[in-house]
């Protein structure tokens, strides 16, 4: 009798062992939605970043020792520039891209603001980007992001990125609210104007996702994490992610251009996740 008990109390663990994978499991395929939308953020912040860079080299506010480079704005661009009394700093640069408006592959409509507080390559100036009506590639964009720059080598220039109040509308209407702390180093592309070869590294920080139906997603860098602008996923790094049922890693790989990621929970369980 105690062996039949025994053998009903092993069957009913691993069935419970199982359910309890499978919910986690299917838990973890439904929010990689959120875990999408924070690569898409990611980049967001990248691309107007980079155009903040553009308008600094086009507008002698790159470097004390380096000239003015040549506009590549398209004409359906409109762009204002205001300086401090003097010509000097802080500069804002108002690009104002209408109803609509392709830009290095990205088409984007409403007002982006950057002010400079100093050169852009000095160490400490400060980039601050504002947006009004503002929409890249269907997604809707509130709030301000600010970049201080911490280079120390010329080479891998390096900025801290944070923001406390920004809002991203998914094209298909949802919202999420976003807050956190990078540091981000541009790693390849660096020196012209062609967005399509930058690749970035953000090297530590975390970021917090609550979308509009109240799920959260705390996201922590363990081992940098490499986003190329030419390919739409994060291709290596681990990220910590919690939420919900969620407490684990996921591995973006070696460095392929790919939506695949490993995802581990804080169990053991491993599975693949598509993103």
């Amino acid at each position: 009798m105690k062996k039949v008990l025994y053998s009903v109390s092993v069957f009913i663990a691993a069935i419970t062992l199982l359910s309890s994978c499978k919910k986690v499991q299917d838990d973890a395929i439904g929010d990689t939605e959120m875990i999408q939308a924070s690569a898409m953020i990611d980049m967001n912040y990248e691309i107007d970043f980079s155009t903040g860079t553009d308008q600094a080299a086009q507008n002698n506010s790159y470097h004390s020792l380096i000239m003015v480079e040549a506009s590549t704005m398209p004409a359906c661009v409109s762009l204002t520039v205001e300086t401090a009394p003097g010509g000097g700093f802080p500069r804002t640069f108002t690009l104002d891209f209408g109803t609509g408006c392709s830009y290095n592959g990205f088409t984007r409509s409403g007002i982006l603001i950057i002010t400079l507080s100093d050169y852009l390559m000095s160490t400490g100036s400060e980039m601050t980007i504002e947006r009004e009506n503002y929409i890249v590639n269907g997604w809707a964009i509130e709030g301000s992001v600010v970049f201080v720059n911490q280079t120390t080598d010329a080479n891998q220039p390096s900025w801290a990125r944070s923001t406390t109040n920004s809002v991203f509308t998914s094209p298909e209407g949802e919202v999420y609210n976003h807050y956190g702390d990078r540091t981000v180093k541009q790693i390849e592309g660096f020196g012209n104007v062609d967005l399509n070869d930058n690749v970035y590294e953000i090297s530590s920080g975390s970021h917090h996702l609550t979308r509009s139906d109240g799920n959260t997603l705390e996201i922590t860098i363990l081992d940098p994490v490499i986003k190329a602008m030419s390919c739409d996923y994060i291709s290596a790094g681990v990220m910590h992610i919690e939420g919900g049922l969620l407490n684990g890693d996921v591995n973006y790989g070696d460095g392929e251009c790919d939506n695949a990621a490993m995802y581990t929970h804080h169990n053991g369980l491993t599975f693949n996740m598509n993103l």
